[in-house]
């Protein structure tokens, strides 16, 4: 509609009229039928921003340009039936230049002929209709695409009012078959009837709660929901909103973190924390029963071995099957652990005496007894159990642990393979025991250690040109402390690499002023442990980098080992041996014959010498079965270019039976005891 006509009122029209027309709110347009306008009244001119004069102005514009298609269809209705009034939605132009949406209704006005007079027009102001419409168009959007899903539901009937896309869609339904169920249909924990009428009241009295419980889809399979529930009122009317969030992956990794809490993920046998929570029940029921408990603590025997020698992966498969045998000596109400490592633990509940302990702890021992397959690997393993009883030997778990855990190693002591039951004189050892720990740390710290040293002597000359370096402990309180006492606890700690790395500077040192005062060629040997080869911080790394710093050949040492070390494929100890040998330090087999006395880890290793064990030298006479032996071992030992030291001789006896047999050297009290350094040297000048 474009005006250029003075904004006086129609003449033709009545004066009351015009004042109502003036009066009201809503913007009212009079038009001529070329669409210049006729009268516009005030409401008009204050929606579009114009004065009263200006808006007639041949340059006003009041129907906004993208209208182009909507004015067509105006005049094509117009044409068609003009006297129908025309209801349609179009834009129109702000004096600013912004666009307001309207509703505009037109309709003809009669001239009494049947001609047409002039058109009518009032516009509604829809600006607010469209921000409500845009709004809650954004809301929707947003509610559709929120993470969660959201129901209104009626208070009354229990029945859906509304909900968002994800709603409907989680469980399964179109939202026109989830508006004719209701909340109950899709948790059917929820009470129904008078129940339902008491939740809601509750719910009112509380203003909203959370709440976890399960939905069901259309499909019949349930899913774990967080529900936050409010109670509102507009009105008189009142509604139930729910925000419910799917905490299916919530629950899972909260199932898994328990899961990883409380089972060993590689057996899944319960793990220590519910085994201490399985024992606290057990040890209640067995105080309300009058009853006992009892805790087995087992420890694989070897198990280090197959660890160690096939390596990681073929450990945790013996450690699985060790477990399923386990799984099938005990009862149904025991609860069987794994501690940690190749250490498992058993809970026996509701004992009236050790009949049923017995015949578990027998059954588990022939059961680990028998091979184990793994691959193409066949592995021998025996088990050791410790074993105290609830309340007899304690009344606290940790006090149980305690004292299966002694008993265990009881078990070890005497010989493996069997099991043990707790004594309180296993308290005094383990605490001795805890005590010679700490002491073995200041002795290292506080220089208590020293080196005797034991002449190794060619039988064929009788000279003294080896010696072998044992060390002894000189404790400040207790006197002097044998090795077999020391030495095993020092293993067990993991501080024998220490005093290892010790001795061997000791040693080095000491043969470097030997070696210098007219004993070119003299050789020390030394004890190395099994475990100082797999102790990945050992010193032993840098003792060729020492010797050299000290002008010093390898074959002024030996490393002595034991037949368990060659046992051990373990990379490591391969990789140690080799560099020894290639530096030029001898390897001597020690107390040969009491182990494996394979002779392919002579062959693979290159062994310089070996020591025929002192068991075989006590008894030694003519036409004895050790005589015998011993001649095998010498005779063999010469085939592969191995020098043979034969320990313990004592007897001149002895002596001349192991020269006769082609011994190479000797070493025994019959030659001289082990002693400090400066005694030593006065042998060798007396050598």
């Amino acid at each position: 509609m474009i005006g250029n006509i003075s904004s006086s009122h129609p003449t033709d029209m009545d004066e009351g009229v015009i004042r109502v027309f003036d009066a009201t709110p809503v913007a009212m347009v009079l038009s001529r039928l070329d669409g210049s306008l006729e009268y516009v009244n005030p409401a008009m001119n204050r929606l579009l921003g114009y004065s009263c004069d200006e808006i007639y102005q041949d340059h006003v514009v009041i129907s906004h340009p993208d209208n182009l298609d909507i004015n067509t269809k105006i005049r094509q209705q117009l044409n068609q039936d003009p006297f129908t009034p025309i209801v349609i939605e179009k834009r129109y132009l702000h004096k600013s230049g912004r666009a307001i949406p309207g509703l505009l209704t037109m309709v003809a006005q009669e001239d009494g002929k049947g001609n047409i007079k002039r058109f009518i027009a009032q516009i509604v102001d829809l600006t607010m209709r469209k921000h409500a419409e845009k709004s809650l168009l954004l809301f929707k959007t947003l509610l559709d695409n929120s993470n969660d899903g959201i129901y209104v539901i009626n208070p009354d009937t229990s029945g859906f009012l509304e909900c968002n896309r994800l709603a409907y869609e989680r469980l399964g339904y179109t939202r026109s078959e989830l508006m004719k169920l209701s909340v109950i249909d899709i948790s059917p924990s929820l009470p129904s009837g008078d129940g339902w009428l008491e939740h809601v009241a509750r719910l009112k009295k509380a203003g909203s709660i959370l709440l976890e419980r399960e939905h069901i889809r259309k499909d019949g399979s349930l899913f774990p929901v967080e529900a936050n529930i409010s109670y509102l009122e507009q009105g008189d009317q009142a509604y139930l909103v729910a925000v419910v969030r799917d905490i299916s992956r919530r629950k899972h990794n909260e199932s898994l973190i328990w899961k990883q809490a409380n089972f060993d993920s590689l057996t899944e046998l319960p793990g220590r924390r519910l085994l201490l929570d399985r024992l606290e029940q057990a040890m209640k029921k067995a105080h309300r029963s009058e009853k006992r408990v009892a805790v087995l603590y087992l420890d694989l025997d070897r198990f280090k071995e197959v660890n160690d020698s096939l390596g990681h992966a073929k450990g945790d498969e013996l450690l699985i099957e060790a477990a399923k045998r386990l799984s099938l000596c005990v009862r149904d109400s025991d609860t069987l652990a794994r501690k940690g490592g190749d250490e498992f633990t058993i809970v026996m509940g509701e004992l009236d005496d050790r009949e049923d302990v017995e015949r578990v702890a027998g059954t588990i021992l022939a059961e680990m007894d028998r091979p184990f397959q793994l691959g193409t690997e066949q592995v021998y393993i025996t088990t050791s159990i410790g074993i105290s009883f609830y309340p007899d030997d304690g009344v606290s778990s940790e006090a149980l642990f305690k004292g299966a855990d002694q008993a265990m190693y009881a078990a070890k002591d005497g010989g493996r393979n069997r099991f043990q039951y707790f004594t309180r004189s296993m308290h005094q050892q383990a605490l001795d025991r805890l005590e010679l720990i700490r002491d073995l740390r200041k002795a290292l710290t506080e220089n208590q250690f020293l080196l005797h040293y034991q002449p190794i002597v060619e039988l064929a000359s009788g000279s003294i040109c080896k010696a072998e370096a044992l060390i002894r402990w000189q404790h400040p309180q207790k006197g002097m402390i044998r090795p077999d006492v020391f030495i095993p606890v020092a293993e067990e700690s993991g501080l024998i690499s220490e005093i290892g790395d010790w001795v061997f500077r000791q040693v080095v040192q000491q043969v470097s002023l030997w070696r210098h005062s007219n004993q070119g060629d003299f050789q020390v040997s030394i004890n190395t442990s099994p475990i100082q080869y797999l102790d990945g911080s050992t010193g032993m790394e840098q003792w060729i980098g020492y010797l050299k710093s000290l002008g010093l050949p390898g074959e002024a040492l030996t490393v002595e080992i034991t037949e368990g070390v060659l046992m051990d494929s373990h990379t490591g100890i391969m990789e140690k041996l080799l560099a020894f040998q290639a530096s030029g330090i001898d390897v001597a087999l020690d107390d040969f014959g009491t182990g494996y006395s394979s002779l392919s880890y002579l062959k693979k290793f290159d062994i310089n010498f070996i020591k025929i064990d002192r068991s075989f030298v006590n008894n030694l006479a003519v036409d004895s079965d050790d005589h015998v032996l011993c001649e095998a071992i010498i005779a063999m030992a010469h085939k592969l270019g191995i020098k043979v030291i034969a320990e313990g001789v004592e007897t001149d006896e002895q002596k001349q039976l192991l020269a006769a047999a082609g011994c190479d050297y000797g070493q025994g009290y019959l030659f001289s005891k082990p002693v400090p350094a400066e005694l030593f040297e006065k042998l060798l000048s007396w050598k």
